[in-house]
């Protein structure tokens, strides 16, 4: 995938927050902060060096993951402020500003060396604030569809590709929206006629495309479990959220997946 950013920098914030996702299972350690590395096939010529010190030590930085695990609860230490770097022209991320070196050896192998000059390009820099932006979210950008604002544990921070210049920093985020919102959205974009009138169909015969009968595009490969979950979020009115019926939904997903017909 194309993407010109990549993180040079990052600087955690001082005090970290509970994180149950990382809690310790059954047979996991139950205290761990440092990076652990296993040597594999693809350390080649490294390994003799990583066998004999740890390629993690204690006094980097970079070997301590921002998930850390402390008698067997999880947290995370978040960003407070993180160095985007941005390649020039738009390329992709590496093409111009180099992370890795080639070179061919005498029996023909190839070596590759990491260079790390490309994250002290200044001018190629793009500071990131993440408590100013989670600040400014909070204050000032509504819900594209419910108008609603982002609260903890119901941000405002999902998009269905409706993205376009961003306006000032005063007027907040456009074309964001609620998780359960965004899928409601989705549902009122999509075909979703019992008896579609599409101009293609995939080998099961089944329609997609555009739909003469609603004028929507029918997803390919739609299947009857996916549609009826579909309806559900369409039956909910334009403008409006039903958390329960989002709620009932994802259920249905996680059945379905679980049977195997998602």
């Amino acid at each position: 995938m194309h993407d010109p950013m990549v993180v040079a920098f990052e600087i955690r914030r001082p005090w970290p927050e509970r994180s149950k996702l990382h809690d310790a299972k059954p047979g996991q350690p139950r205290w761990q902060a440092r990076y652990h590395h296993v040597c594999g096939d693809h350390c080649r010529a490294e390994r003799a060096k990583h066998e004999a010190s740890n390629p993690f030590p204690w006094w980097r930085p970079g070997s301590y993951s921002a998930f850390w695990t402390i008698a067997g609860r999880g947290w995370y230490w978040p960003a407070f402020i993180t160095i985007w770097h941005v390649e020039p022209g738009g390329q992709d991320s590496g093409e111009v500003c180099k992370h890795q070196e080639r070179t061919q050896q005498p029996d023909g192998t190839w070596k590759y060396e990491l260079r790390s000059g490309w994250r002290w390009h200044v001018h190629h820099w793009c500071i990131q604030i993440p408590p100013l932006q989670h600040m400014r979210r909070r204050l000032l950008t509504r819900c594209q569809w419910c108008g609603g604002r982002s609260r903890k544990g119901d941000a405002v921070n999902v998009s269905n590709g409706g993205g376009g210049k961003r306006g000032p920093w005063w007027r907040g985020e456009r074309h964001l929206m609620h998780m359960d919102c965004s899928a409601v959205q989705s549902a009122h974009r999509v075909c979703l006629c019992v008896d579609p009138v599409c101009d293609d169909a995939d080998s099961k015969g089944q329609p997609y495309g555009f739909c003469a009968r609603c004028g929507q595009r029918r997803a390919f490969q739609a299947t009857t479990a996916r549609l009826d979950r579909m309806r559900l979020l369409a039956a909910v009115p334009e403008g409006q959220r039903d958390p329960a019926v989002y709620a009932r939904v994802c259920d249905m997903a996680e059945a379905d997946e679980r049977a195997g017909k998602s």
